[in-house]
């Protein structure tokens, strides 16, 4: 579904990621991690299209993609759900999901949509008129995570999901991961807590210093005698 080759790309003049290459198949939960700092949070900005890539060629669905503008990416069945949740704190639960949408025009598929998000996270059911800015960290992690289901996505990218969150929420939402994985959506996870990606993933890669250093099916990767190393990035 997304093969991405060699790409660099760079803050200003300051280089973050290099020919870096990941690919992910479809039906997917494939893990990126790697300690703060080695371009895991880059990467995904890049395949979204926020952040321009210097060199080298993104692939979707076989078709190339690197130059497509990001809201065309989301039309094409990208979400990315980023760190920090980022959230229109001002506004409600509901208007926060209905932006999600912006871009879709089929009203039934929206409504059906939506009613799923519901059945993933009640509580935005009841808390659909509530300012968003408003809502605990847990229920804001749930509502991004929803606002980036409601564009209807083929490939949803997670950033980091149990950033600053109790451990018994962080369960909850990876569960809720699992269930989107297993209603056909692809999922490119992005995570700092290696234990519970490497739980849920089928294939990871470890970055260090913007770079891929390893590779593999989860369980093998822990295995290799470099994957502290790589992880710390000492």
């Amino acid at each position: 579904m997304l093969k991405v080759d060699g790409i660099d790309v760079h803050y200003g003049v300051i280089p973050a990621v290099r020919e870096l290459s990941l690919s992910v198949d479809k039906g997917q939960v494939a893990t990126l991690v790697g300690a703060n700092g080695a371009g895991k949070t880059t990467t995904l900005k890049a395949i979204m299209g926020t952040l321009p890539a210097k060199r080298g060629t993104i692939r979707y669905k076989g078709e190339e993609i690197t130059g497509v503008p990001a809201d065309r990416r989301v039309g094409m069945g990208i979400a990315l759900v980023p760190e920090g949740r980022q959230i229109f704190s001002r506004l409600t639960v509901g208007e926060n999901l209905a932006l999600g949408a912006y871009h879709r025009k089929d009203k039934e598929a929206i409504k059906k949509d939506r009613e799923w998000i519901y059945t993933l996270f009640p509580v935005l059911r009841e808390r659909i008129n509530q300012l968003a800015g408003t809502l605990s960290g847990g229920e804001q992690q749930m509502l991004a995570l929803g606002r980036g289901l409601m564009s209807h996505p083929e490939l949803l990218m997670l950033d980091e999901p149990s950033l600053g969150l109790a451990p018994i929420v962080v369960v909850d939402i990876y569960e809720v991961i699992k269930e989107i994985n297993r209603s056909g959506i692809t999922v490119l996870l992005v995570e700092q807590n290696i234990n519970m990606a490497m739980k849920i993933s089928s294939y990871a890669y470890i970055m260090e210093t913007g770079k891929i250093r390893t590779e593999g099916a989860p369980n093998e990767v822990m295995k290799r005698e470099n994957i502290m190393k790589a992880y710390l990035g000492e």
